[in-house]
C-alpha cells in the first residue's frame, strides 16, 4: 500500500468518525465524498443512500413524514440561532434526535456541500426560550394594564376629592350668601369674605382635573410614581406661579405614564430652568429609546391642548430616548 493510499484511507476514516453528516459533490450532483452518518440519515428519510447529491436534496425537500421522521417548521427555528431559508431543513427522527440539514455552494471550487448537524439540545432550549418570551410578553401586557388601572384610579381619586371640596365650597358660599342677603346690613368684611369664597369656588371648578387641597400636587405625583415603581428627580427651582406649577405636574404625570408603560423606565428626571419670562422644562427617563418619532394621541394630545390653552408650548427631543420639552409662561398667579 503506497503513501497516497494510506493518506486517502486515513482521511476517509476520519470523516466517517465525524459525528455529523457530510456530503461533497460536483455541481452536477455526482458525489465526491459522503460519510457514513450522512448516508444513514438520508437512507432513513428517502429509502436509499446518496447516489446523487442534487437529487437527494430535492427528495429531502419533498419529505414531510417518512419512516417515523417528521419535518419541523416551528417559529423558534426562525431565530438567530438557526438558519431559516430554502437551503435549510430540520427533521425530528424516531430516536427523538433533531437534525438540521443545510446545503451550500463552496464558491471557490464550485462544489456543493450538504451538512447535517444534530441540534436536539439547541432545539429544545430555543423552544423553551420562545415559550418563556411569550409568557413574558403576556405578563408585560398585564403589568401595563395594571399600570393604567393604578394611574386611572389615582386620577379618579384626585378628581373625586376635588369635586367633594368644590361641593363643600359651593355649599358654604350659598349658605353664607343667603344669610348675608337676608340680613339688614352687609359689612365690608362680610362682603370681602363672600367675594373671596366665590372666587375660590369658581377657580376650583375651572381647574377640576388639576387641583387637590388635601395634599400637595408634588406629593400626589410622587405617590403615583412610587406605586408604579418609578422615582421622580427634580433639578432646578420649580415654578412659583400656581398655574405654571399645575401645568408642569400635568405634563410630568403624562410623561410618567408613557415612560413606565412604553419604555420600562424606573427614573424620571425633570430639569427646570428659568429663562426670562419662561420656564423651560425638560422631562427625560432612563427607559428604552423610542423606535421612531412620537405620534400624539390620547393623553399627549389632551396635554398639548391644555398647555396651548394656557400659552405654554410642547415639543420633543430625541436624545437617548424621548425628552418631553415644555415652555411655561412665568407670569403672575
Amino acid at each position: 500500500m503506497n503513501h497516497k493510499t494510506v493518506i486517502t484511507k486515513s482521511v476517509r476514516e476520519a470523516i466517517d468518525f465525524y459525528p455529523g453528516g457530510l456530503c461533497f459533490s460536483e455541481l452536477s450532483g455526482i458525489p465526491i465524498l459522503v460519510n457514513q452518518q450522512m448516508n444513514t440519515l438520508i437512507e432513513t428519510l428517502t429509502g436509499h443512500t446518496v447516489l446523487d447529491a442534487v437529487t437527494a436534496w430535492n427528495e429531502l425537500q419533498a419529505v414531510s413524514t417518512k419512516n417515523g421522521c417528521i419535518r419541523l417548521d416551528k417559529p423558534w427555528l426562525k431565530t438567530e440561532y438557526f438558519h431559516d431559508d430554502e437551503n435549510t431543513l430540520v427533521f425530528a427522527f424516531p430516536d427523538d434526535h433533531i437534525w438540521q440539514f443545510r446545503k451550500q455552494l463552496i464558491a471557490d471550487n464550485g462544489i456543493i456541500q450538504i451538512e447535517a448537524a444534530e441540534i436536539t439540545q439547541l432545539y429544545h432550549i430555543s423552544e423553551e426560550l420562545y415559550n418563556n418570551n411569550i409568557r413574558l410578553k403576556q405578563m408585560q401586557k398585564r403589568q401595563e394594564k395594571l399600570l393604567d388601572d393604578i394611574v386611572q384610579i389615582n386620577r379618579d381619586r384626585e378628581l373625586l376629592r376635588t369635586k367633594m371640596r368644590i361641593h363643600d365650597d359651593l355649599g358654604y358660599c350659598l349658605v353664607a350668601s343667603k344669610k348675608a342677603l337676608t340680613s339688614d346690613e352687609i359689612t365690608d368684611e362680610v362682603y370681602s369674605e363672600l367675594l373671596s369664597g366665590w372666587e375660590e369656588a369658581i377657580c376650583g371648578m375651572t381647574n377640576v382635573p388639576k387641583q387637590n387641597r388635601d395634599a400637595s400636587p408634588e406629593a400626589e405625583l410622587q405617590k403615583v410614581a412610587a406605586l408604579v415603581g418609578c422615582q421622580i428627580i427634580f433639578i432646578g427651582e420649580q415654578p412659583k406661579e400656581k398655574n405654571a406649577l399645575l401645568l408642569m405636574y400635568s405634563a410630568i404625570r403624562e410623561a410618567l405614564t408613557n415612560a413606565v408603560r412604553h419604555a420600562g423606565a424606573n427614573r424620571l428626571t425633570v430639569d427646570i430652568q428659568r429663562e426670562k419670562q419662561w420656564y423651560h422644562v425638560q422631562i427625560s427617563s432612563n427607559g428604552r429609546p423610542a423606535d421612531g418619532e412620537i405620534t400624539e394621541s390620547g393623553g399627549l394630545k389632551s396635554l398639548r391642548r391644555s398647555l396651548e390653552a394656557q400659552g405654554a408650548k410642547l415639543s420633543y427631543l430625541y436624545q437617548n430616548g424621548v425628552v418631553l420639552v415644555i415652555d411655561l409662561p412665568a407670569q403672575e398667579d
